[in-house]
């Protein structure tokens, strides 16, 4: 055992012979010029036993080529090394992670990482945000990078007899027609965790001026035909509070650090 676990040690720095057979390509150099440390780093040691694993050996080295051909359309001149508290991770994450988009977030990131020009934008914390979030979670964001903030509306249906109100709907956006969601019925969830992560924020108590797509969101969650139903048999009216979910300074950061 002693003598294994010495075999995987001197092995570390060979991951990359354990999966490119011609070591002298160009590209895997750049690999190794940008990886060396983070392989080398004492929390890669069991790098190479993972890889003994045909099944996971496959998966890290699919993700890795991604990152090989974002490596390459950096200029060779504005490359560097990745700093182990970034890189160390990541590679860990890269051996399991099958989903493509959030494998796609992580070499992005190491890209980034590897360039003089965007490794400023390559926040640490940046790795474990990407690791709780869902694909779905990942399309929104994406959303965000086209848009920095996206109009919401919630239901609140008044009481008939005393005072109150009944929220009904909330959080309805048009997020759900642009980016495609696996699991829509998830929304509120997912823009909870997105905002506790810091990347969006609740503007609530502002609103936009322009209301086309307020009214965009009120028809897709059929207002009027609510309105009929329930009142008066229910409620007494029903009110829409509009406002608007927006990206933060380091949910920006986020995306040009981790949206390709």
């Amino acid at each position: 055992m002693a003598n294994e676990i010495v075999d995987i040690v001197k092995a570390t720095p060979n991951i990359l012979g354990e999966l490119y057979q011609d070591l002298a390509q160009p590209s895997v150099k750049a690999i190794g010029n940008a990886l060396g440390t983070v392989f080398e780093f004492s929390t890669a040691i069991l790098l190479p036993l993972k890889l003994k694993n045909e099944k996971l050996k496959m998966n890290f080295k699919k993700n890795l080529d991604e990152y090989k051909e974002k490596l390459e359309r950096i200029p060779e001149d504005k490359r560097c090394e990745v700093h182990p508290q970034i890189g160390t991770p990541i590679i860990e994450k890269l051996t399991y992670t099958t989903n493509e988009e959030i494998a796609d977030m992580f070499t992005t990131l190491l890209a980034n990482a590897s360039s003089v020009d965007m490794a400023n934008t390559a926040h640490p914390s940046f790795v474990s945000i990407i690791e709780r979030i869902s694909p779905d979670e990942a399309r929104i964001i994406k959303c965000f990078k086209l848009r920095r903030d996206w109009e919401y509306c919630t239901f609140n249906a008044n009481v008939t007899y005393g005072k109150g109100y009944v929220t009904i709907k909330h959080h309805l956006t048009l997020l759900e027609d642009n980016a495609n969601l696996v699991f829509p019925q998830n929304m509120n969830a997912y823009l909870s965790n997105l905002i506790s992560l810091g990347i969006l924020s609740d503007m609530a108590g502002e609103y936009k001026t322009n209301k086309d797509n307020y009214e965009k969101i009120n028809q897709r969650n059929r207002l009027d035909d609510l309105r009929n139903e329930l009142v008066p048999n229910q409620f007494k009216s029903i009110d829409v509070k509009e406002s608007f979910i927006r990206l933060t300074d380091f949910g920006k950061l986020f995306i040009e650090a981790c949206i390709k």
